[in-house]
C-alpha cells in the first residue's frame, strides 16, 4: 500500500508497522488489546457502598491516567488520536465506570474535561438519529459509520456518590452511547448493520479517511471483525 493514498486493492487486511507501533503505545498507557475478554463481557455495577472505596478510587485513577496519556498533544498529526471517552473495561477493569467529554464537538477544535460517570444509564434517547464516523482504541484498525440518537439523557453517580444527570446532544451524545455500550460488551462495529459501512483503515490512512469514508475501498465484513476480536492480524510479510 502507499503512505500518501489508500491502495485500491481490497485484500490488505493485515497490520502495518505503523499500526503495530500505535497499538503497542496504547497498551503501554494501560489499554487492553482488542482481543481481551474484558471487552466482550457485561461489566459489574459498583455498589453504592463501594463508590468512594480505595479500590474504586484506584480504578478511576487508572482510567484517568490512561485517558490523559491518550490526550497528550503531538506535532505529528498522522499519529494523533485524541481521546474523548473511555470505559473501565478498556483498561481491563470490569466495572460500570466511564469518562466522557461533554463539551467536545465533532470538529474537535477544542476539548472539555473528562467527566467520570459511575453506573451510567441512558434514561432517554431522541427518536431522530444521525450517522457518524467512529473509531476506537479497542477496535484496532476497524472504523465505520454508526447511527446514533441526536440527543440522550444520561444519569449516574459522580466519584462522591452523588446523582448526576446530563442531557447531551450531537457528538457528545454519540460519545456517551459509545462508552456505555462498552459496559455491555458491545463495540461500535457491532452497531453497524451494513458491511459496506465498516472499514479497515491503516494508521497511515487516518488523515484521508474522513474525506473518503463513504467510498472506502477496504471493507470489513462482520466475519472479519469477529475474527479480529479473537486473533490479532499479523504484520505483512
Amino acid at each position: 500500500m502507499t503512505v500518501q493514498g489508500v491502495s485500491e486493492a481490497h485484500d490488505e487486511y493485515y497490520l502495518t508497522e505503523a499500526d503495530i507501533q500505535r497499538f503497542a503505545e496504547e497498551q503501554k498507557r494501560g489499554m487492553v488489546p482488542p482481543q481481551d475478554p474484558c471487552l466482550q463481557t457485561i461489566a459489574a455495577e459498583v455498589p453504592m457502598s463501594r463508590i468512594t472505596s480505595p479500590h474504586i478510587s484506584h480504578v478511576i485513577a487508572r482510567l484517568r491516567q490512561a485517558a490523559n496519556g491518550q490526550r497528550r498533544k503531538s506535532n505529528d498529526t498522522s499519529k494523533r488520536r485524541t481521546l474523548v471517552g473511555l470505559a473501565a473495561p478498556q483498561i481491563g477493569e470490569p466495572y460500570r465506570i466511564i469518562l466522557i467529554d461533554t463539551k467536545v464537538t465533532e470538529a474537535r477544535k477544542s476539548y472539555g474535561k473528562l467527566l467520570c460517570l459511575i453506573n451510567p444509564v441512558i434514561d432517554w434517547r431522541a427518536r431522530e438519529t444521525v450517522e457518524g464516523r467512529e473509531g476506537c482504541f479497542s477496535a484496532g484498525p476497524v472504523w465505520g459509520l454508526v447511527r446514533r440518537p441526536l440527543a440522550v439523557k444520561v444519569s449516574g453517580y459522580d466519584t462522591a456518590g452523588r446523582v448526576i444527570t446530563y442531557i447531551l446532544e450531537g457528538f457528545s451524545a454519540r460519545v456517551a452511547c459509545h462508552e456505555i455500550d462498552h459496559l455491555d460488551g458491545i463495540r461500535f462495529p457491532e452497531r453497524i448493520k451494513s458491511d459496506k459501512k465498516r472499514h479497515w483503515v491503516h494508521t497511515e490512512e487516518l488523515l484521508e479517511y474522513p474525506d473518503r469514508m463513504k467510498h472506502w475501498p477496504r471493507l470489513c465484513s462482520t466475519e472479519r471483525w469477529e475474527q479480529f476480536k479473537q486473533v490479532a492480524m499479523p504484520l505483512e510479510k
